[in-house]
């Protein structure tokens, strides 16, 4: 159909003149999801496997995105500029925890404790977890690793579960209150309901031994 007779025909034109508003629409809302992909470029980027050409500096976006997620949950958030030190500290409240992040090959069994080094050597009071980024390897947490955190007291953290545990946050399936409760733990941090729960029953049965009632 020609343009001219779209213009002098009532019902072409109505058509059209509604076409081009939706277009105007469409346009509108495509630049706000691209608004909201940028805001939580995070989500994508927690899993993305680390490629053997990335250097230092790739590593750093990672610890820099795990941070924005943090940020986006209001946790107040540092980055230290110093070496000798966690990746990333993240307080709500009362709760502080100093994250070291890992990417790419299975973390060795000496550098899991670098969380818990960097408090004992900074003085510092947070609760020390192990962030690793696994999809590079789709490896999980062994036995001894998880022995070692359990005993000298720090968290393992596979960034898979931390991205299921924003989502769970945002469907209304894990409270704050879960949330935290869950990065306080030693050991191995999981974020199933299976878990959540059998955490909290080793938590009543501990408070009740302390109390002399068992």
């Amino acid at each position: 159909m020609k343009k001219e007779f779209v213009k002098i025909i009532p019902e072409f034109k109505l058509l059209s003149d509604e076409y081009k508003s939706l277009k105007r629409k469409a346009k509108k809302v495509f630049r706000k999801i691209k608004v909201l992909e940028e805001k939580y470029y995070f989500l994508d980027r927690i899993i993305e496997p680390r490629k053997k050409s990335d250097v230092k500096e790739n590593d750093v976006e990672l610890e820099f995105a795990i941070m924005h997620l943090f940020e986006s949950l209001n946790f107040k958030c540092e980055k230290p500029k110093e070496n000798a030190n966690v990746d990333v500290k993240a307080t709500y409240r009362n709760f502080y925890f100093g994250l070291e992040v890992k990417n790419g090959n299975y973390v060795e069994e000496n550098d899991t404790l670098q969380a818990h080094k960097h408090k004992v050597l900074n003085s510092e009071f947070y609760h020390p977890i192990i962030v690793y980024n696994n999809a590079t390897t789709n490896a999980s947490w062994d036995a001894p690793r998880i022995k070692m955190a359990n005993e000298i007291g720090y968290g393992l953290l596979l960034t898979p579960e931390l991205l299921k545990a924003y989502n769970m946050l945002k469907s209304d399936k894990l409270t704050f209150e879960e949330f935290l409760f869950m990065l306080s733990l030693k050991g191995e941090i999981k974020f199933s309901r299976r878990f959540i729960d059998r955490a909290y029953k080793a938590k009543s049965l501990d408070e009740a031994q302390h109390k002399g009632i068992m």
